[in-house]
């Protein structure tokens, strides 16, 4: 049986092995101002930009309950006229009792587009913000990558389409 003493003398051993331990140096390369470059070649201003980076892991945010009730810019229901879709494709016959889920950024040049897009649909809207944790949340949930995206749902929850862009919001229930 190892006891404290024991333990602490392999410890010992280990750190002075780690210590030891050498290996073959890596050229690092990162993207910077629009393309990729060795990290050992960026001016001194840059390479401590570099080391302030932090990495995005959508897998460390685990998917919450989302409240639909946050008029703070969380999440909110914009209530839209009721129209029938003039095709009857599969999406759209699909689509008499859905409603649009479109994830949003205040920061975003497309967004605005995209809403006034969505609003033309005749469908109920839930607007989804992207920055606040719930909205990530969900974005990461239905495996949203960018905004706007527009998730076209069923009554009982399911995706029937998708768009990323203000065109392809007009065109959700041509299928």
């Amino acid at each position: 049986m190892r006891n404290l003493e024991v333990i602490e003398k392999e410890l010992a051993a280990a750190r002075e092995a780690l210590s030891q331990a050498t290996g073959t140096p890596a050229e690092v390369y990162s993207r910077i101002v629009g393309y990729y470059r060795s990290v050992r070649n960026w001016n001194r201003g840059k390479r401590e930009e570099y080391g302030e980076r932090l990495m995005f892991n959508p897998s460390c945010c685990a998917p919450r309950q989302v409240s639909r009730k946050a008029p703070d810019g969380g999440l909110s229901r914009e209530p839209a006229p009721q129209a029938k879709p003039d095709t009857k494709s599969p999406v759209a016959e699909n689509a008499e009792s859905a409603r649009v889920l479109l994830f949003v950024r205040p920061a975003c040049p497309a967004c605005p587009p995209a809403k006034a897009a969505a609003g033309k649909l005749g469908l109920p809207v839930d607007l989804v913000d992207a920055d606040t944790d719930e909205g990530l949340a969900e974005a990461v949930r239905r495996s949203v990558m960018s905004t706007p995206t527009a998730i076209l749902l069923s009554q009982n929850g399911e995706e029937l389409a998708r768009a990323r862009d203000p065109d392809g919001i007009g065109r959700l229930l041509a299928g």
